[in-house]
């Protein structure tokens, strides 16, 4: 044997690897198929129709809380799609929805009267028939993502770091 030579034959011990992978998750492209789908159409009937309930509460005067719920989360859904440029909105149909809510609330502070004027229940029939056609175009990740985005704007809103942001406050009452 060579100087500075080591007999790796004459170990009794094999060398083992450093490395060592973990376990393989087999639901992982299950979820990455999932979020590259399109909002199926059951998910599209069951918004449109929780939005169509809404929109006739308000009409009625009988909206809760929910219902108003149900309305501004579309309303940011919509709107965050067009920034997403997921969506357009050439006709302003985000804007009017979201002028109507606001007419709508102060009045009811300012007067106590829950009526809906004629061009606001418009702008908000406007939004979802604008709902429905929009969905078809928009993938399960695209809503997810527009949603979170929603939720950091609502959040950053909330702690006054939004300058330009309309904060419309939760009712004290369970109707509005």
């Amino acid at each position: 044997m060579k100087a500075g030579w080591i007999d790796m034959s004459a170990s009794p011990k094999k060398r083992t690897k450093r490395y060592r992978p973990g376990p393989v998750n087999p639901q992982a492209h299950l979820v990455a198929i999932q979020g590259a789908a399109w909002i199926s159409r059951d998910d599209q009937t069951a918004w449109a129709l929780a939005i169509d309930d809404a929109v006739r509460h308000v009409a009625r005067g009988t909206a809760t809380q929910a219902h108003w719920r149900e309305i501004f989360d579309s309303v940011n859904l919509v709107e965050e799609l067009v920034r997403m440029r997921r969506a357009q909105d050439p006709d302003g149909l985000v804007q009017a929805a979201q002028d109507a809510c606001v007419a709508m609330l102060d009045r009811q502070r300012a007067t106590g009267t829950r009526a809906a004027r004629a061009t606001e229940l418009a702008a908000l029939d406007a939004l979802r028939a604008g709902w429905v056609t929009l969905m078809g175009g928009i993938t399960q990740a695209e809503r997810f993502q527009a949603g979170e985005r929603v939720a950091r704007r609502v959040r950053a809103a909330l702690a006054g770091s939004l300058p330009a942001a309309v904060m419309v406050p939760a009712p004290e009452k369970e109707c509005i």
